[in-house]
């Protein structure tokens, strides 16, 4: 009898412990998924801020522009060199014939860490896109609608990759103004996504258009002076 009452009395503090951990987990979990909903609600709510002051930006970067333009009126110079000097630094929107660029994860299963490493389109992916379509000879490229400029970062934040400190979601759309096509289809980077896209299922198209719009870039112009490279513009 004492036997039993020692294996009850033990059966019942296990079951109490048991209790106990369940009810904390339990509430544990409750709490970091409100911390996680309030952080979401946090980045949604500033990106919003960040996008209405990009917006903002925008609009006084167009009435300097005018201001500009009345006082250079009288100088046709003046203002040819006013508008170079605003293509060059990529503060305003731009259109002509170039090239779309599309890049995609793979939809494969991955099986390990390596291969969703292999399966997926990684921010040096881009840096590698974007430098081949500046070597074939493009004037202004963004990518997702981020307009780059000699300071743009393309960048990864854990599994998110960031251009201009925006959060991009893929697929990928890589826009150049007066890139050469065959040029860029010639180079060793389209190549090797070629090779990608059979061995990993990774997307990529390019496409040629008649006309692509790259929009302003609406960060901050961090550069205060600069110096055309020898033979440059």
């Amino acid at each position: 009898m004492q036997i039993r009452a020692s294996l009850a009395a033990v059966l019942a503090l296990v079951g109490f412990l048991t209790l106990v951990a369940s009810n904390g987990v339990k509430e544990a979990k409750r709490g970091a998924e409100s911390r996680r909903a309030g952080l979401v609600k946090l980045i949604h709510t500033r990106q919003g801020e960040v996008d209405s002051l990009g917006r903002q930006l925008l609009r006084l970067r167009a009435d300097v522009t005018d201001a500009r333009h009345r006082l250079s009126a009288t100088s046709a110079e003046d203002s040819r060199r006013l508008h170079d000097v605003s293509v060059w630094a990529g503060t305003t929107r731009m259109a002509g014939p170039g090239l779309e660029i599309r890049l995609s994860d793979s939809h494969r299963t991955a099986k390990s860490d390596s291969d969703r490493e292999s399966l997926a389109v990684h921010d040096v992916d881009l840096q590698l896109v974007v430098n081949a379509l500046w070597a074939a000879g493009a004037e202004a490229v963004a990518v997702n609608g981020q307009r780059l400029v000699a300071t743009s970062p393309i960048r990864a934040a854990g599994e998110t990759v960031t251009v201009n400190f925006r959060p991009l979601v893929p697929p990928y759309k890589v826009e150049a103004i007066g890139a050469a096509r065959k040029t860029f289809e010639a180079s060793e980077v389209a190549q090797r996504f070629r090779r990608w896209v059979d061995e990993y299922g990774l997307g990529f198209s390019v496409r040629s258009h008649k006309k692509v719009a790259v929009p302003a870039y609406q960060g901050t112009i961090q550069l205060s002076t600069a110096h055309p490279a020898e033979g440059g513009r």
